[in-house]
């Protein structure tokens, strides 16, 4: 006999499925999102945040000590900092998408670089080095002989020659920063989750970020508080605002780039 009761109402399970980040396929075309997703980055990444927060903590710590090493290195530990930065930054992007996908992060995601898109990886941290220093060399050329023109004409004052770092030097070399800044603001993202190819990723990065500069804008802002906020307390904020903003990296990536 059956004791089913026909008139009670049906039961399911009404709880949300997890992001099935697997089947999340690439755009063709970044999209173009409001200011307001900038907010949106930040709120939606923090509860990949939370809810993994001792790990992302070690995790964050081990980073810290990496960086620590390699900063005490004269010249080689630079050159090795740049190199493996977007190595370490993808594996813990696919820790970020790991715990979107409903999956747990893991300390092994720091090194996960290290085992999937290595070598595109290190291209991307060479080109990050190569550019960074001829940005330096064209900087550092520009004032050089700016000065160098100065003391050689009538104007010697201390008051002339700090007036060779004029307003259009410094224009040119915000432009340009800029201009790096977009071309790499999104290549590792897609370089470690969705195997671009590096110079078709630096390109899609810029795209994405023509299309969407007021989020950018209140995303950097935003950030920029935290940070500030995250050193207050003898720097110790920084181990919670470090994993939100990596995991804001990948909230980012998701909402312009996949679909």
């Amino acid at each position: 006999m059956n004791d089913k009761n026909p008139y009670q109402p049906p039961q399911s399970d009404v709880t949300p499925p997890p992001i099935n980040v697997g089947n999340l396929t690439l755009l063709t075309e970044p999209r173009a999102l409001s200011a307001g997703a900038g907010l949106s980055w930040l709120s939606d990444s923090w509860a990949l945040v939370k809810s993994n927060l001792v790990v992302w903590v070690l995790i964050t710590l081990v980073l810290f000590v990496i960086q620590f090493v390699l900063g005490i290195v004269p010249v080689v530990g630079d050159i090795v900092s740049s190199l493996i930065g977007p190595v370490l930054t993808g594996g813990i992007l696919m820790g970020a998408r790991a715990i979107a996908a409903g999956d747990t992060l893991r300390f092994e995601h720091l090194f996960a670089g290290f085992k999937e898109n290595l070598v595109p990886l290190l291209g991307l941290g060479a080109l990050t080095l190569g550019i960074v220093i001829l940005f330096g060399i064209i900087i550092g050329g520009a004032f050089v002989g700016m000065n160098m023109d100065l003391m050689q004409s009538e104007m010697s004052r201390p008051e002339d020659l700090l007036s060779g770092v004029n307003t259009g030097l410094i224009a040119v070399g915000v432009i340009l920063l800029l201009l790096v800044m977009m071309l790499f603001w999104f290549a590792t993202q897609l370089v470690a989750l969705n195997n671009v190819p590096v110079f078709q990723a630096l390109s899609m990065s810029f795209k994405a970020c023509l299309r969407n500069p007021l989020a950018l804008i209140v995303y950097s802002l935003l950030m920029v508080v935290l940070l500030i906020l995250g050193m207050i307390p003898l720097l110790l904020g920084l181990l919670v605002v470090v994993p939100w903003m990596f995991a804001s990296m990948y909230v980012s990536y998701r909402q312009i780039f996949l679909k």
